[in-house]
């Protein structure tokens, strides 16, 4: 069966559509809850009681409250942030550089920005994927005070305006193993030697304008907020 994968996600954002140096302020804002905190610091073991021991906190800790765990902060703003980078995603690839500038408190509303920094579809970056190319992020998020809590850069496979699954049956009946399509179809065909079936993956011309400069993308916030960079 053939499943139109653009009819899956939505009619944006896919590798095309990506410019280097553009800048989004992503829609959303999120307030940060005990709840998020608290229990994401146990479920993962974290010990480090400034996550969640009040009455510690309130004896040592600058702020004088439970500092949110950074793995919390850091998949709240990278969560805010995919449904302009990661809704075509086919593999998240890796996410480094990770920042944690300010602590982030319980209640405190915190807000995502990306910069496209590069863009690159050449076979040796698509990790066998077909029809796809690799988008580096710069992710930043800042609370309500205008103050930058958390930066990281992140690469993910974005899939094309091309995309799609038609072949896809044919190339995993292909990669099983010769003994195992061998056993599978034996009432139906003698058994055949193995053959190796080679792969040639044709490199994509490199889809990037480094002379374009930067602009920021139209928010989708409905709030007065200022573009920030």
């Amino acid at each position: 069966m053939t499943i139109d994968a653009k009819a899956l996600t939505g009619r944006g954002n896919y590798y095309e559509d990506f410019i280097v140096g553009d800048v989004y302020e992503h829609a959303r804002g999120k307030t940060m809850e005990a709840l998020e905190n608290v229990l994401l610091t146990n479920l993962v073991l974290n010990t480090a009681q400034l996550h969640f021991n009040e009455d510690l906190a309130e004896k040592i800790a600058a702020q004088k409250h439970r500092i949110v765990f950074g793995g919390v902060t850091a998949s709240l703003v990278v969560g805010l942030a995919m449904q302009d980078t990661g809704e075509q995603a086919i593999e998240e690839v890796g996410l480094d550089k990770v920042r944690f500038r300010v602590s982030v408190i319980h209640g405190d509303t915190l807000y995502a920005f990306t910069e496209v920094v590069a863009k690159d579809d050449s076979a040796g970056v698509c990790r066998g994927h077909r029809n796809v190319g690799l988008v580096h992020f710069r992710h930043w998020g800042i609370n309500h005070r205008d103050e930058t809590v958390f930066e990281g850069e992140r690469r993910a496979l974005i899939k094309k305006r091309s995309f799609t699954t038609a072949g896809l049956e044919a190339d995993e009946a292909m990669a099983t193993p010769s003994a195992q399509r061998a056993s599978a179809k034996k009432s139906t065909r003698p058994k055949t030697h193995g053959r190796t079936v080679k792969r040639v993956a044709v490199a994509a011309k490199l889809a990037k304008n480094p002379a374009m400069k930067s602009r920021v993308v139209k928010s989708k916030r409905k709030t007065g907020a200022k573009k920030r960079s």
